[in-house]
């Protein structure tokens, strides 16, 4: 008569956090850039309280937090990097011929200037100073014509 045993050995813990399953693969990239637990879990086939439980594993929410840490970090790096091709487009039409753009521009430079007063990062200026563009570049914005 042959009876089944049940796997015994201890685990080893470190080869169990070194890696993610192929579910927990495909939910992570979701997970990370904010989709819901459900569309995670429809992707990774597996059901909505399995993504909650993972979640609550050290590893895997190690893991998405390094994650969502990096997607941060690129999306940073890429509004930094459109912020002087914004500012350009902003200054281009407030110079425009059109009253009403030229209106919003304006303002919405104004609106600028006082959250960034608000929040105690307006650097000082000198007198004399009249030019959106070398305000702008005293907010340490690179703006090129």
């Amino acid at each position: 008569m042959r009876v089944a045993t049940l796997n015994t050995a201890p685990k080893k813990p470190e080869a169990e956090e070194a890696t993610l399953t192929q579910a927990q693969s495909a939910a992570l990239p979701l997970l990370a850039a904010g989709s819901k637990k459900k569309d995670a879990a429809a992707a990774a086939g597996v059901c909505p309280q399995t993504i909650s439980v993972w979640m609550q594993e050290p590893h895997f929410s190690a893991v998405l937090r390094e994650q969502r840490e990096h997607l941060t970090v690129l999306a940073s790096e890429r509004l930094r990097e459109a912020a002087g091709s914004a500012v350009a487009t902003v200054l281009e039409l407030m110079e425009s011929g059109s009253e009403p753009i030229k209106f919003k521009a304006a303002t919405y430079i104004l609106d600028r200037i006082v959250v960034l007063a608000a929040a105690g990062s307006l650097p000082a200026l000198q007198a004399g100073k009249d030019d959106p563009r070398e305000f702008l570049a005293a907010l340490g914005v690179n703006y090129r014509c």
